[in-house]
């Protein structure tokens, strides 16, 4: 019986093991915790009211990407974002999400616009390492639906540079209505397929051209 109860007593614990088995309280364990993606910041920001980028357009709208050369790059926008108390601001690249055409104008421009939701538009380039959707609902909270227009440069002496018009559906941070830059950009022809060559074009004030619009 003596023999019997040690026995028992081994088994009872794990005294009869070989020392390879793993340790109950750990088996099935998850490792998420280790292996998933540290979580982005959320802060408060602050943006610059002016958009730059590289849009390809063509009569339905933005192309998704456009070919130079040998080369098929995306359109996008970019943006300068300011953290809340900080003084060094940073640059994400956005795919914009085209909504419609429309047009713009000031006291002496006329101007065809693209919109674009910046709420539903896509990260290309994150300079910034914020939480994308953080960073694309604040963007749409303070523009609302943000538009960008192009025509021939006003100034004969601007062209064959174009002027950029910049708008959005809310008030700019500094409560400017709109923005105009005389000959802020440049037009490149664009070919039915979206090739896009060196040839620089200018729309007529109401018009846009099916171009590479960079500014």
């Amino acid at each position: 019986m003596k023999a019997a109860s040690v026995f028992l007593l081994l088994v009872a614990c794990g005294g009869g093991g070989t020392g390879d088995e793993p340790d109950a309280g750990v088996t099935g364990q998850p490792d998420a915790a280790i292996d998933a993606p540290p979580v982005e910041p959320k802060p408060e920001f602050a943006t610059s009211a002016s958009l730059g980028g590289k849009l390809a357009i063509d009569d339905v709208g933005i192309r998704a990407q456009y070919k130079y050369g040998a080369a098929m790059l995306p359109s996008y926008v970019s943006v300068s974002l300011t953290q809340m108390g900080s003084t060094t601001s940073c640059g994400m690249k956005l795919a914009p999400k085209f909504t419609m055409f429309s047009t713009g104008s000031t006291s002496t421009r006329s101007f065809k616009t693209v919109l674009i939701d910046l709420s539903t538009s896509t990260v290309l380039e994150d300079g910034c390492k914020w939480d994308d959707a953080h960073v694309l609902a604040k963007l749409h909270e303070q523009f609302g639906i943000y538009e960008i227009g192009f025509a021939q440069a006003r100034f004969t002496e601007d062209r064959p540079y174009v002027d950029v018009f910049l708008d959005a559906e809310k008030t700019f941070p500094n409560s400017t209505a709109n923005i105009t830059y005389a000959g802020g950009g440049v037009a490149y022809g664009m070919a039915a397929d979206g090739t896009v060559g060196n040839q620089m074009v200018e729309p007529a004030p109401g018009t846009l051209l099916p171009a590479l619009y960079d500014f």
